[in-house]
């Protein structure tokens, strides 16, 4: 085959495997592009060198088109795109090797159809190749969280990236021209150390960017339950206030009776209307009372919060805590959004019933603590394992994302076990911590 040609075909190889390995689906449209811009870029350094350096001009073109395609996605094109370049130089590199231990390739090589049906099979195979590698890179880079979901960080990974190929390509080309080995030696050393020089500062440079994001999104979190705690603190403030001008209503309701004389009116106001808000607000205070037991401020804020609220939307609430909740083996900040989430769906789904009831439970055991929170619900077809899917919700105008983020707490966890049931129109999530030795 013409060596112009073996050129193009290798440049159309390459346009298949960064294909396969694009971050997104590329159509037909998109392909012809990225082929016809990597010839362009090229083919005219072979043509007027005549030295195969057109492996540059491939990834000029990839990085051009990662950078115009797609643009929100830039950084990963890029990234892709290098991976692919990397990928077909292997793959060419293998076919090669196969070739030329195949002793029949000489004799089909010697002939156009010959030649036609090597490259046709060699056309399948990349692509069948190419396919499950890139779906296999794609899971492992574009499917994963953490340090990748950070933009600037791809960017790192594209220059690490770019400039090994640059390394490897200028090595294969260049390398094999230095003349003595103690020269060429040198010439390796000094190649390589320096690309590990950057490889180290761009992974330095990574994880300061990942240490720095988890920072910010940590202060971020401590802002918003700040915002949820100075919120429940003034609905609390609110309610003094009401109960304050209900008070003085009372004190003038009775100085108007005594002023009358009329003791046995005065008697049945009080027995009707003074005795049941005493026994409401003794009974409120035990409840409270019940959260003196846990140790760690921030959660006995929000939980005396949540209840309060819950008993002023005319709740029955219940509070167990019999036993001392020192600690809890989990970070306090993620542990206060799970009971938020928890605390408010039950709240929401009580109050849909027609007899409304929260209640919450602590126990400490020996090696783990128990949470237990309980609400009534009604009855209905409700397929708990759809609850903690993205998006999933029963309530109207919702979101649902809360129990899915839930989800996603626990699971960066290892001693954590989460149990959501239903029966009897009670609906109960069970969280057990087991301790852990810092």
């Amino acid at each position: 085959m013409n060596s112009y040609l073996s050129l193009l075909f290798s440049f159309f190889l390459f346009a298949i495997t960064i294909r396969n390995i694009w971050p997104q689906k590329m159509g037909l449209k998109g392909f012809a592009a990225l082929y016809a811009l990597m010839s362009f870029a090229a083919l005219p350094i072979p043509l007027l060198t005549y030295k195969l350096y057109g492996l540059f001009g491939v990834l000029l073109a990839v990085c051009l088109y990662g950078l115009a395609a797609y643009q929100d996605t830039r950084p990963k094109n890029i990234c892709m795109g290098l991976f692919g370049c990397v990928l077909a130089v292997i793959l060419d590199n293998v076919f090669v090797g196969v070739r030329h231990l195949l002793p029949f390739m000489d004799s089909l090589e010697e002939n156009f159809y010959g030649d036609f049906c090597i490259a046709a099979l060699q056309m399948i195979l990349y692509y069948a190749m190419t396919l499950l590698c890139g779906r296999a890179i794609r899971w492992g880079l574009l499917s994963r969280r953490g340090i990748l979901q950070i933009q600037q960080v791809w960017y790192l990974i594209d220059a690490a990236l770019l400039l090994f190929v640059i390394v490897f390509f200028f090595h294969t080309e260049v390398g094999a021209e230095v003349p003595l080995f103690a020269d060429r030696m040198y010439y390796h050393v000094m190649l390589f150390a320096g690309y590990f020089m950057v490889a180290v500062f761009l992974s330095l440079a990574m994880f300061g960017a990942y240490r720095e994001k988890m920072r910010t999104e940590t202060r971020q979190r401590a802002f918003a339950d700040l915002q949820d705690y100075t919120h429940n603190l003034e609905t609390m403030y609110d309610g003094l206030r009401s109960f304050k001008h209900d008070y003085i209503n009372i004190l003038t309701s009775l100085s108007g009776y005594i002023e009358n004389g009329d003791m046995e009116k005065l008697k049945d106001f009080f027995e009707e209307k003074i005795l049941p808000t005493q026994k409401m607000i003794t009974q409120g205070d035990y409840k409270l009372n019940q959260l003196g037991n846990i140790a760690v401020l921030e959660i006995k804020s929000l939980l005396s919060a949540k209840m309060i609220y819950a008993h002023e939307m005319g709740i029955n609430v219940t509070i167990d805590i019999p036993d001392q909740i020192p600690c809890f083996s989990m970070d306090t900040v993620d542990l206060a959004r799970l009971l938020g989430i928890f605390l408010d769906n039950a709240v929401e789904a009580a109050m849909e019933t027609k007899r409304p009831e929260v209640g919450l439970n602590m126990i400490q055991n020996p090696d783990t603590v128990a949470i237990i929170i309980r609400n009534s619900m009604e009855e209905g077809d409700l397929a708990l394992q759809k609850l903690k899917q993205q998006g999933f919700t029963t309530k109207e105008g919702h979101t649902g994302i809360g129990l899915a983020n839930a989800q996603k707490i626990i699971r960066s966890y290892d001693n954590i076990l989460w149990e959501t049931t239903k029966k009897d129109g009670c609906f109960t999530q069970y969280l057990e911590i087991e301790r852990k030795e810092v």
